[in-house]
């Protein structure tokens, strides 16, 4: 096959793989994930030296990655007021150290104290708000449960209709939910994972992925893990994490009862047994499957992903733009939203009809 065959060839696997129904590709952003990283991480500042950088961090993110991937749909998730709720009935120091985080605050933000910072977020986040009700994609925050946990329900509605469901996130939670239609974008590392991406970089299969969690805690959300189990001995000690066949906590513990007595490895299965309730604990906290979630709460989610999408709005969104005096951060702002939007903005058109 000559040069010539091969690019035609891919042209043509690329135009049988082009979404045609605004359902075929949904891209799924962790909003609360993406304005937290984004507020942190862009030093942005407007006109008036005012920091910016959650707004400009946030648009420029979801942009390069809708440019870079085509989705035909874009649902953009946040948690809800008092999303946390549940998960501190479980355990109550759950996200316990996020309440005087300052590791948010850079000398490049110029804060001159975390409340100064903390009303800073507040302010841009409201205004994010603004500026994405008037880009086609659907925005969703339910009160009473996390941006986990809706984009967890959005991914089961929508597992056997699309083609492909992209979660966009750095948290690591979302790999459990890896499958031959669901993959994970992390913006940070600038990798897309699938399954095998899974197995090649943490040895266990995403089936499993909850259980090796529950060895390793979360820090971000001030979850403890086991004490004394590494990747190493997590991996050493079960083995059947790599299989694609569900390995529970009561599978783990079964077999550590047979395992106690060993005189190689005994104490390691023993530390597991000694360890029960806190594996137990975290399996309830991280395990997206075991949605807890009230039928008002799933008709609410289901309203709003069947409802029509906005249309692109590009005067209501430049005139927020010229008010808050970006220009000198998002240069050329007619083509970014040409080159982001228009191919969202047809697909949406298609719930309108």
């Amino acid at each position: 096959m000559n040069r010539y065959q091969q690019l035609f060839k891919e042209l043509q696997k690329e135009k049988l793989s082009a979404p045609s129904n605004v359902n075929d590709h949904i891209m799924v952003f962790d909003g609360t994930n993406t304005f937290i990283r984004s507020f942190g991480a862009t030093p942005s500042t407007n006109e008036d030296g005012e920091h910016i950088g959650g707004i400009t961090g946030f648009l420029f993110s979801i942009g390069k990655a809708i440019r870079d991937f085509k989705p035909s749909r874009v649902v953009v998730v946040f948690d809800g007021r008092g999303g946390s709720r549940r998960r501190k009935t479980i355990y109550s120091d759950y996200k316990a150290n996020r309440a005087n985080k300052t590791k948010l605050r850079r000398h490049d933000h110029h804060f001159a104290s975390i409340e100064d910072e903390q009303e800073a977020m507040r302010h841009q986040f409201s205004r994010l708000v603004s500026y994405l009700d008037n880009l086609p994609v659907t925005l969703i925050s339910i009160d009473g449960i996390e941006a986990d946990d809706t984009i967890m329900y959005i991914t089961d509605m929508y597992k056997d209709i699309s083609q492909k469901i992209t979660i966009v996130s750095t948290d690591r939670d979302f790999y459990q939910l890896v499958s031959p239609q669901v993959q994970i974008w992390s913006p940070i590392k600038k990798k897309m994972y699938a399954t095998q991406d899974i197995v090649d970089e943490f040895g266990v299969h995403p089936n499993n992925y909850v259980v090796y969690r529950t060895f390793t805690g979360d820090k971000s959300d001030n979850i403890p893990g086991v004490k004394g189990f590494g990747d190493k001995t997590i991996l050493n000690c079960v083995p059947e994490l790599g299989n694609e066949t569900e390995f529970t906590p009561d599978a783990l513990f079964e077999k550590s009862e047979l395992l106690k007595e060993d005189v190689k490895v005994g104490k390691k299965y023993q530390t597991i047994l000694d360890s029960k309730e806190i594996i137990e604990k975290n399996y309830r906290l991280m395990n997206l499957r075991l949605l807890d979630i009230s039928a008002t709460h799933t008709s609410n989610i289901r309203s709003i992903i069947n409802g029509p999408i906005p249309q692109l709005n590009k005067l209501e969104f430049q005139r927020i733009f010229m008010e808050d005096k970006m220009w000198s951060t998002m240069k050329n702002l007619p083509d970014w939203l040409n080159n982001t939007w228009l191919s969202l903005q047809a697909f949406a058109k298609q719930t309108h009809n």
